[in-house]
């Protein structure tokens, strides 16, 4: 160890290798000379405090938090994140008087608050940073609201979009518009004095915070200057939405550690890469990925922030293969440093803040004595791979063998099969409004009736075809290198296969000392494996449904009422497969939102749904269901009459570097034994406020060789350089390279400047 960390580290690994020696006369058998550091610097694990009873729940308990920066330091997670306001209906908003009182603002309190509460709170957490650096583990503190104006901050909550016009109790009466910035500037003065032990703040910076646009620079100059009085060595992560350039110059003039902080893919978990291209609804915004803030010279680092706890809330998740793409992405604009939020993340949102915090598991299947125990290998995954991609997979291996037995290797295979599910949900066929952590749950929404759910376009629309877009493909003829809904399918139908598999060797190789960590693990296989049958089901169910508002052809209707029925029928799996493992009332966010509650709750809507659906099919003319509309439908849904369903096959060696004003020019080489209709570059600056430009590669003298040149007065030195390569052949079947399954899907090149 070349320091403290690192020899912790160290001694954390020989402490589990002699626990994998099943010889007590030999104990050190699996010690071996290992060599690692770090490949991600900052490796952080967030949590929010969205609601008092359970928040409280967990500050107050000295013994929750050893065991929990435990586990962390074992993972190698070395910051953890405390975020407090963020959508929960003012509690938190702004935080300093849950800590304390400010004497030049006597009429600013947290209503119903004692003195000796105050200071419980801080010993508390006092407490809690101490533990956390005595295991090697810095803490943030995320301040995200600064004064309560309801509207979003009400977070959906019933009433609480309205601002209280008197003082209610549970939240800070007293901040005004005429005392907002000198408030907050002397209360965060007294937050560093009483939690000197702080390594870094987290601000919110725009209006879902409280701040009118109006207020935002000059509350947030304000405010950098108090920090640089108190603290000048303190970090400051700035949230990326909403963040205007005169603020961060403002912060970095002012000589501010600042560091720039944004979402990775939307507020929910998407594919291991920074998405090709983001909705369009956010493609011209500081609000969801990197947006225009990847400009040279570069001034700011940047902190990139998987919202895993907007997908992965409740199930198991574990996927080594993402993890290692994720870190490897995440070094993009020279970073090093990611965040991703802890399992359970929202829970209890939206309920009062005085109910009693609800138990995930039913008593009977109860194996743990913290929830946080059961998602051991997404902090496994998370922090051992953050640390570094090549660690050797005996770490978690071992771990499967000693809770599973014999079953080891299926349950691990399972999960690992399992943890694809709901990130290609995400990034292929989810409604976009439904991005949100607090409006959008993969896990437990069946994503809206048919109709609805026919509209989704994803949340990567370069890589996948919507459902609209592929039903006006079918119409037209047309072909496209996008992935197809019909592809998707058949993915997800046969993964669903895979893990179930899984699942009955596993069963199988257990036998008769199955214990509640084997049922409740093969439960969430079984969701998973069942939500993914589903989602094979429904795509073909919206593209039909799009042919039928596109042609008004009945037979699509047809089509789209049997496929629904089948997706409803992966539904009631669902549900059959949850079993009585979960509580019925699982509290996830705000129940108006569909929130709460479980799998089995969404099968009346969804019958709702169908009978809609049989009833417009019955009020159609029935002669229009005649055979020569039928013929004239089948023809039309037959996209590729030859036997080659198989893309071109393209290969390159991706450029690595470029100097301004020069063009880059991409050679690759492509085969098809249909032949090869055409090859195209498609190319843009990294930002995502640009569309990608398009070149026909042209072959060269050489069989199956393809080039095309960046032209040099596009490369400036204020942007590196991004491409992907697009191919079809003639028999329709198209392909992006480099393909998203196997690797990053394209191409960044680093300018020398």
């Amino acid at each position: 160890g070349s320091d403290e960390r690192g020899l912790m580290y160290a001694a954390l690994d020989a402490a589990d290798r002699i626990g994998w020696s099943k010889d007590p006369n030999h104990p050190f058998i699996r010690i071996k000379n290992i060599e690692e550091k770090p490949d991600a610097l900052q490796r952080a694990i967030s949590m929010y405090t969205m609601n008092r009873a359970y928040f409280e729940s967990r500050l107050y308990n000295r013994e929750y938090w050893e065991s929990y920066f435990d586990l962390l330091a074992k993972d190698r997670f070395n910051s953890f994140v405390i975020i407090f306001g963020y959508e929960n209906g003012g509690f938190m908003a702004p935080l300093y008087p849950y800590f304390f009182d400010v004497e030049e603002f006597p009429d600013v309190r947290l209503v119903g608050i004692t003195a000796a509460q105050q200071q419980k709170n801080v010993s508390a957490m006092k407490q809690l940073i101490a533990a956390a650096h005595q295991r090697g583990i810095e803490i943030t503190v995320g301040i995200w609201d600064h004064i309560y104006r309801g509207g979003v901050q009400g977070g959906g909550i019933p009433g609480a979009d309205r601002t209280p016009n008197k003082s209610t109790p549970g939240l800070v009466w007293g901040v005004t518009t005429d005392n907002l910035s000198s408030y907050n500037k002397t209360a965060i003065k007294k937050f560093i004095q009483t939690f000197p032990e702080i390594d870094a703040i987290q601000f919110r910076m725009h209006w879902e915070s409280g701040l009118r646009r109006d207020e935002t620079r000059g509350f947030w100059k304000e405010v950098f200057s108090m920090v640089k009085q108190m603290r000048p060595d303190l970090h400051i992560d700035a949230r990326a939405k909403g963040l205007p350039d005169e603020v961060i110059d403002d912060a970095l003039s002012l000589g501010i550690d600042l560091r720039i902080t944004t979402k990775y893919w939307m507020e929910q978990m998407g594919l291991p890469f920074h998405p090709t291209h983001i909705n369009t609804e956010d493609q011209r915004n500081r609000r969801h990925g990197y947006a225009d803030l990847l400009q040279y010279p570069q001034r700011y680092k940047i902190h990139w922030r998987l919202w895993t706890g907007g997908t992965s809330r409740i199930l198991l998740w574990g996927d080594p293969d993402y993890v290692k793409t994720f870190v490897e992405s995440t070094h993009l604009y020279n970073a090093r440093t990611f965040e991703v939020q802890e399992p359970l993340a929202t829970k209890m949102l939206g309920q009062p803040h005085d109910m009693k915090p609800f138990e995930l598991l039913n008593p009977k299947y109860k194996y743990y004595d913290y929830e946080f125990e059961r998602y051991w290998h997404f902090y496994q995954v998370f922090g051992r791979l953050g640390y570094d991609p090549n660690t050797d997979l005996e770490v978690w291996e071992h771990e499967f063998q000693n809770r599973f037995g014999p079953a080891a290797s299926n349950i691990e295979n399972g999960l690992h099969l399992a943890s694809k599910v709901l990130p290609r949900i995400v990034a292929s066929c989810n409604l976009y409004r439904y991005f949100p952590t607090t409006r959008g749950w993969v896990e437990k929404m069946r994503m809206g009736d048919l109709p609805e759910f026919a509209t989704a376009e994803g949340s990567d629309i370069q890589l996948f075809a919507n459902f609209r877009e592929e039903a006006q493909n079918i119409i037209s003829g047309t072909n496209t290198p996008k992935l197809r809904p019909m592809q998707n399918s058949q993915w997800f139908a046969q993964i669903s296969k895979d893990i179930l598999q899984e699942v009955t060797e596993a069963e199988k190789q257990i036998g008769g000392s199955e214990n509640n960590e084997f049922i409740s693990t093969v439960t969430d296989l079984r969701i998973l494996a069942n939500l993914a049958l589903y989602y094979s089901r429904r795509i073909p169910a919206a593209v039909s449904y799009n042919l039928f508002k596109l042609t008004g052809n009945v037979f699509a209707l047809d089509d789209a009422i049997k496929h629904e029925q089948d997706a409803i029928n992966a539904w009631e799996q669902i549900v059959t497969s949850a079993g009585d493992v979960y509580t019925d009332d699982i509290m996830m966010g705000v129940r108006e939102l569909d929130f709460c509650g479980s799998w089995k709750d969404e099968l009346a809507a969804f019958q709702k749904g169908l009978e809609k659906l049989k009833n417009d099919r019955a009020a159609i003319n029935p002669a229009s269901g005649n055979s020569e509309n039928r013929v004239a439908y089948e023809n039309q849904i037959v996209v590729n009459h030859s036997g080659d369903n198989e893309p071109p096959e393209v290969t390159f060696a991706p450029v690595t570097k470029a100097k301004p004003h020069q063009s880059i020019k991409i050679t690759v080489k492509a085969s098809d034994p249909s032949g090869v209709k055409w090859v195209r570059l498609r190319y843009r600056h990294v930002t995502q406020f640009e569309d990608y430009k398009t070149i026909e590669m042209k072959p060269e003298s050489q069989g199956g060789v393809y080039s095309a040149e960046i032209p040099g007065d596009f490369i400036t030195p204020q942007w590196d350089i991004m491409y992907f390569i697009e191919a079809m052949d003639n028999a329709n079947n198209g392909k992006m390279y480099p393909y998203f399954e196997k690797e990053i899907p394209y191409v960044i090149v680093p300018l020398e400047r």
